[in-house]
């Protein structure tokens, strides 16, 4: 999947649904971009280097290609589609809102004899439970036009069991110190704004689709490393399963959340945390990994984009 403009066939197949013509597609490593309208921003200036997050994900297959790994989960939320794209960034709701799910598994994986193995499943979901200092310390990169992702220094996949003979693979592609870091980068969620999420070290991409102003529809895409072996699709079908590991927690949040909008208690969304004001008009910053700077960033960029030509 090399990077360049290429014929997907897209805009025939496109064309022939009968939706408005695509003016703009590009094919960007095997992910393909359409563009509808001739106006806005082109493709590199809006993507920037933000799409080193796409990079890293790619270049995890020895051979620099993914193919995607069975269909697409499609899952409905009772929420407004900003909900959704927040979330990708919030790092103070993990060990509140999944105790019931990863608090479960953490309190019974202590009760597991000590020779015993972990689990794939507990070693993916335990993560969620790290403490306030864990995300703070994670980091936050912000990029511009409301991209972003969580997880500049470690993450919740920082800390997965090596897969036998992968690194072999990886040293033989790449060399030793570019494997090294390929794998050394462990991005939680890099978000796509508007609507675009996706999870490097396990490959998968989640689509946001607004459906109505309280309605979500959400697309989960798992996708396979070309020449990795089994074992590492298998952790990404685990996360995975059926929206993530912690989903239905989100889930029950989103509802809460949007049926809090009804009151007339507060006619304000509070996004204050850690703001800083001379953070407008910054970009490629890290900060901290607890801040609500990104979803102040989307907003900006909503604004932005909502706005532009008038």
């Amino acid at each position: 999947m090399k990077k360049g403009y290429e014929n997907t066939g897209f805009e025939q197949s496109h064309a022939a649904s009968g939706m408005a013509p695509v003016r703009h597609v590009r094919n960007y490593r095997g992910f393909v971009f359409a563009k509808i309208n001739d106006g806005g921003l082109d493709f590199e200036e809006f993507f920037g280097e933000s799409l080193s997050s796409f990079d890293n994900m790619i270049d995890r297959s020895p051979a620099g290609q993914l193919k995607v790994a069975g269909g697409v989960l499609r899952y409905m939320h009772n929420c407004n589609w900003k909900m959704r794209v927040e979330n990708q960034t919030d790092t103070c709701h993990p060990m509140v809102a999944h105790e019931s799910s990863a608090g479960t598994v953490v309190e019974v994986w202590k009760k597991a004899p000590p020779v015993t193995k972990k689990p794939m499943a507990v070693e993916i979901i335990a993560p969620f439970m790290s403490p306030y200092e864990f995300f703070e310390n994670m980091g936050i990169r912000i990029w511009d036009n409301g991209h972003g992702h969580t997880g500049v220094h470690h993450s919740i996949h920082s800390d997965y069991s090596a897969v036998p003979g992968y690194f072999d693979k990886m040293k033989a592609a790449y060399g030793e110190e570019r494997a090294k870091a390929i794998l050394g980068e462990n991005r939680h969620n890099t978000v796509y704004f508007p609507n675009i999420m996706i999870k490097g070290p396990i490959q998968l991409l989640r689509h946001f689709k607004p459906i109505a102003a309280n309605k979500t529809l959400v697309e989960s895409w798992t996708f396979q490393l070309v020449d990795a072996p089994d074992m590492l699709l298998e952790r990404t079908l685990m996360y995975n399963r059926p929206t993530s590991i912690v989903g239905h927690d989100d889930l029950e949040m989103y509802e809460r959340a949007q049926e809090g909008l009804h009151s007339n208690g507060n006619e304000w969304v509070n996004l204050q945390r850690l703001y800083s004001p001379d953070e407008a008009g910054q970009t490629n910053v890290a900060v901290n990994g607890t801040s609500e700077w990104p979803m102040r960033h989307q907003y900006r960029a909503w604004t932005k984009f909502m706005t532009m030509g008038m």
